[in-house]
């Protein structure tokens, strides 16, 4: 589906509408299973990009507005590094069934 994204979470079949968000999501309800550590950073950085995007929108003075954007944007790549990091390798890392395969793969045959 060419207008849908889906989440990123491959036993997942969520999809969203294909907007400005990106290329990559994930629902909130895969969001839910990650672990607690990385559930508060992520959501702590995007409250900081949020919270200086705010104060960009309010100030008038274009230095101050400059100095400003460059902070919104080092939050922004943080983000990205996070997402990166954290969030994709939890859900892409699959796991091998157990068998005979495994086994073998473990042992070096």
């Amino acid at each position: 589906m060419p207008d849908r994204i889906p989440c990123i979470n491959p036993r997942c079949r969520r999809t969203f509408k294909a907007d400005d968000c990106g290329s990559e999501v994930v629902c909130g309800k895969c969001f839910r299973t990650l672990p607690a550590e990385i559930r508060t950073g992520h959501r702590r950085l995007w409250r900081e990009y949020r919270k200086w995007d705010r104060r960009i929108k309010r100030t008038g003075d274009v230095l101050k507005a400059q100095r400003m954007h460059d902070i919104r944007d080092r939050f922004g790549a943080s983000i990205g590094q996070h997402w990166d990091t954290f969030i994709k390798p939890f859900f892409l890392a699959l796991e091998k069934p157990e068998g005979l395969d495994v086994f073998l793969e473990e042992v070096g045959l």
